[in-house]
Order: structure tokens, then sequence, then C-alpha cells
């Protein structure tokens, strides 16, 4: 009888041991900075007439995308369809970039083409983006202010290095807050950029994850759905370059 519940007890705690390992190798989730969402709000205090007007390169720029389900991931990219920056005395204090949502696409390297333009297609379904009817998004610059290390708010730091840190954009140096329009839903969002001035560019780096569900994006969002569920976080990157509006009429 000792024996067998010797075994019993071993028999549990491999059991046990093979779960917690499965688990672990099934954390799919993406390791960045989470941005804050909550209410559109109406942007104060903005420049009627700036003193430069910044057109964004989009031959220059990338938008990314990360998407996890619980066995793995899937990539791409947003086209930046256009987009403005405006500047007051060198700093940035408004714009707008428009999105071409029926340009979105998979660019995943672990799978093959035929697949990539499968998960294309289903993401501008109604399942995800609906592009037939909703074919632009947009985001609007609403306030902005220099970065500071003590407000950890929109930090999501990991307890040990991972894979995902080379997302993370090294020393952040503002805020940013904007609208950001999905599907006509409008929720402010708020996350750590990089933003430079040099040689007559300007550029901007940041990589922030989102709930997708705060824009109605709900397919296969429900946990209960086991290794069928999608995750709700959806991880985006943005380097964007912008050169003067002067410059781009001569």
């Amino acid at each position: 009888m000792i024996r067998y519940q010797l075994h019993i007890i071993k028999y549990a705690i491999l059991v046990l041991f093979l779960s917690i390992a499965t688990l672990s190798s099934c954390d799919t989730a993406v390791k960045s900075d989470k941005a804050l969402v909550g209410k559109a709000v109406t942007p104060k205090d903005l420049i009627a007439t700036p003193s430069e007007t910044f057109v964004i390169d989009t031959a220059k720029s990338q938008l990314t995308w990360i998407g996890a389900k619980m066995t793995g991931r899937h990539n791409g990219y947003f086209k930046i369809e256009e987009g403005e920056l405006h500047l007051k005395d060198s700093l940035l204090t408004s714009g707008t970039i428009l999105i071409d949502m029926t340009r979105l696409s998979a660019d995943d390297k672990t799978i093959d083409q035929a697949s990539n333009a499968k998960l294309t297609k289903h993401l501008q379904s109604e399942d995800f983006f609906d592009v037939v009817k909703y074919n632009t998004a947009r985001f609007e610059f609403t306030g902005i202010a220099p970065y500071d290390s003590t407000k950890v708010a929109t930090q999501s730091t990991p307890a040990r290095k991972t894979a995902d840190d080379a997302l993370r954009v090294k020393r952040p140096t503002h805020f940013v807050t904007g609208n950001l329009t999905i599907k006509d839903q409008t929720k402010s969002i708020t996350f750590p950029a990089k933003i430079t001035l040099e040689d007559n560019l300007l550029k901007a780096k940041a990589n922030f994850n989102i709930d997708r569900t705060h824009w109605g994006l709900v397919y296969r969002s429900d946990n209960s759905l086991g290794n069928q569920t999608i995750r709700s976080e959806v991880n985006i990157g943005f380097d964007i370059v912008a050169r003067p509006k002067a410059d781009q009429a001569l």
C-alpha cells in the first residue's frame, strides 16, 4: 500500500511539473510597455499655426503589429497612408497619422506565403478589421510630455530578460498621448516614445501593447476557448521618419 501511495505521489508531481512546463512554454504574450487606454480626449492648447510642419516619409517609416495566440505568434505591417507632425519652437505639439487598413498584411517568416495570404485576408475580414467598411484608421496626437522614469504607469517590466527586450524603445524621451480610431471607435492611448530632431529629420520610435477589445476587436478573445484563444493584447511598433513640408515643395 505504501509503495502504491508513493507511486501515486510521484505520478502527481510529474503531472504537475509537466503542466507547469507546458504553461511556461505557451507564454506567447509579447513583453513590452503597456499603453494606457482611456476615453477619447479633446486636444488642448493646439497650435493653430505651427512654426514647422513635417510630412511623414511613408517609404522610410514603418508600422508593425504582433498578435499572439496560445500556441504561437504572427506578425506583419500596417501601411501608413500619410501624416503630418507639427512643431512649435522645435517641440512636437500635434499631428495626425492616417493608416490604410486595406493594405495591412501578415509577414510571418515562420509560415509560407500562402498561409500569410490567408492570414492577411482573415485580418481584413469582418472577424477583425472589416476593411471594406472601415478602410482607414487614424492616430491624432493630443498631448506630449517629457519622459519621467519615476512614472511607471505605462511600464510592464518583466522580472527577467526576455527575447522581447529588443522590441522596447531604448532611452525614451517623451510620453505621447493621442486618440486612436479603429472601426469608428476612438480611445485615448498614452505610451513612451523616443523623439529626436536631427539633420532636419524628425524621428519617432515606440513599441507598446494595446488591448484590442477596447476597439471592438473581440474575435476569439474569450480565454475559455483554450488553445483557440487569441490574446487580447496586440503589440504595436512604429519607426517614423518625417521631413520638413517646406522641402517637399522644392
